[in-house]
């Protein structure tokens, strides 16, 4: 499974937003969200979310420590609605600077939820040249 595609959505007056159609079935019933180091929040499927853990917890516990707190600390268990939309914690909108309008990105196994200005700067501040650099150095 592989997530592609973006995207745009807005919150309603109750901080709900719609998973993108495309994106629900493969999520299944319950998906997790988190925050990242970059202002971004991060889906993952349940069984994604599981190994994500795994490996977060098999660190030494002077390492996992503040991953553990920083990223599991601020997830959210998330289980749609019939329409397909969720609330977004307030903490988390707060981390990824999201008022109205987001972009959801698929990024492989998981899926950015980006404020959508910030999506607009990166989106426009792109330079092919070293983008292209990257995909020789990796044979992509």
């Amino acid at each position: 499974m592989s997530f592609v595609g973006s995207f745009p959505h807005s919150l309603d007056a109750k901080k709900r937003v719609f998973i993108p159609a495309k994106y629900r079935e493969e999520l299944g019933a319950e998906f997790y969200i988190t925050r990242k180091f970059d202002p971004y929040l991060s889906i993952y499927t349940a069984k994604d979310w599981e190994e994500f853990v795994e490996k977060i917890s098999s660190l030494p516990e002077s390492e996992a420590a503040e991953l553990q707190e920083y990223l599991l600390g601020a997830a959210q268990k998330c289980v749609p609605d019939s329409s397909g939309r969720i609330i977004l914690d307030e903490k988390l909108m707060k981390h990824a600077e999201i008022n109205k309008n987001v972009v959801f990105v698929g990024a492989g196994k998981q899926i950015k939820i980006w404020a959508e200005e910030i999506w607009s700067e990166r989106e426009n501040g792109r330079d092919p040249n070293s983008i292209r650099e990257l995909m020789r150095k990796y044979s992509l």
